[in-house]
């Protein structure tokens, strides 16, 4: 793929190109495609998006080019790939017309009775006329008084109430330990999509981080609803019970199926161990290998686009072979499970989650790509 995000080249292909499910999402099709080719989710939506607007819709085009697969076949499966169709407004014609749809609602029913009294007009000739429904000209010739208008209902954001505990948990881990660094609405989205696989749009976290602004304003660094400080991090909301003997549980685990894999039905390949690595992960909520990514990309100095089972192969002995040769492939998987016990020893530690996300924050600070003139208003200080 063409990293710079120009269009002047054909994008190559993806190596592994699933196929689309009908009345699927395009968030979710693009998640299957991360996973499968080992990327992370948003470094590809963003790729898919393109500038300048890298968190905004993703393209059909540039979609179709990584998948070589047809447009109108995509756009046929996924249900929102192209922007929904605008309603076309109907201008009024008339000066009576223009008239009633500039004024209030009261002047509206003043101007239906009107009509009604002078004109003698039925009621699908007012409805017509003022452009509004049959019970509307019903409600302004019984009442010159219109009624009150009912609230619309809440709407129900599933994604977000998913997203809320882990989402105040970054919150109020960041307003215990600030380094004086921005935690930025986009980190916090990025992190949703690429550890706990969330279907949360960045603007439902922008306005949800916006709503706890307003709500709080006199103290903005615990903007939470319950002002509670919590002795943990950002685990300990998201994955309070992988700690302590659950975590050792999983290192010994690994360590058994790392000595006899044929024991527990693997083969032994970096494949079958990878797969089954995350199998455990899936089993502890993903928690168990929660902050692994980040460990990783710190220990690696690169990679922040790549997901940790090709982070892993970069940090093998002799480095990244594609494809894999049995050498290479037996490499792989003694550096994974050396790297798997590194880093679980490292979450047993005291305040170990923490220390492994606040470096993987300052590497992030370092990189020069990496918000270098974050808005203010994007900002929770």
């Amino acid at each position: 793929m063409n990293t710079d995000g120009s269009d002047s080249d054909r994008p190559r292909l993806l190596p592994a190109r699933p196929r689309p499910k009908a009345g699927e999402t395009t968030d979710s099709y693009i998640r299957r495609l991360s996973r499968a080719n080992h990327l992370k989710p948003t470094y590809l939506r963003g790729y898919l998006a393109g500038p300048p607007n890298w968190l905004g819709r993703p393209r059909a085009e540039r979609l179709a080019a990584l998948t070589g697969r047809q447009q109108t076949a995509l756009e046929q499966a996924l249900v929102d790939l192209l922007p929904p169709a605008r309603t076309k407004v109907v201008k009024c014609t008339t000066p009576q017309e223009t008239t009633t749809r500039r004024t209030d609602r009261s002047a509206l029913f003043t101007a239906i009775r009107q009509d009604a009294r002078t004109e003698g007009l039925s009621i699908r000739a007012l409805a017509e006329r003022h452009h509004v429904s049959r019970r509307t000209i019903g409600h302004a010739l019984d009442s010159p008084t219109p009624p009150t208008r009912k609230s619309p209902p809440a709407r129900e954001r599933p994604a977000l109430d998913r997203a809320r505990p882990i989402i105040d948990a970054m919150l109020d881990n960041h307003a215990e330990a600030n380094d004086g660094q921005p935690l930025t609405t986009r980190f916090i989205w990025e992190h949703l999509l690429d550890q706990h696989d969330s279907e949360v749009s960045y603007a439902t976290v922008r306005d949800y981080i916006a709503q706890l602004r307003q709500q709080t304003p006199e103290d903005v660094a615990f903007p939470v609803r319950e002002r509670k400080r919590r002795s943990g991090n950002i685990l300990s909301t998201s994955v309070g019970t992988t700690q302590g003997p659950v975590i050792q549980h999983y290192r010994e685990l690994l360590a058994a199926v790392g000595q006899r894999p044929s024991a527990h039905g693997l083969d032994g390949t970096y494949a079958s161990m990878t797969a089954f690595v995350l199998g455990c992960d899936a089993g502890s909520s993903n928690g168990m290998l929660a902050g692994f990514r980040e460990w990783l990309i710190v220990r690696l100095d690169h990679g922040n686009n790549l997901a940790w089972p090709a982070l892993v192969r970069h940090l093998a002995p002799n480095g990244f072979v594609h494809p894999l040769t049995p050498e290479a492939d037996t490499a792989a998987v003694g550096a994974l499970f050396q790297l798997l016990n590194e880093f679980l020893e490292l979450r047993e530690g005291r305040d170990g989650p923490l220390k492994i996300y606040g470096a993987y924050q300052a590497w992030l600070n370092a990189q020069n790509w990496y918000h270098p003139d974050p808005s203010p208003t994007d900002q929770i200080n």
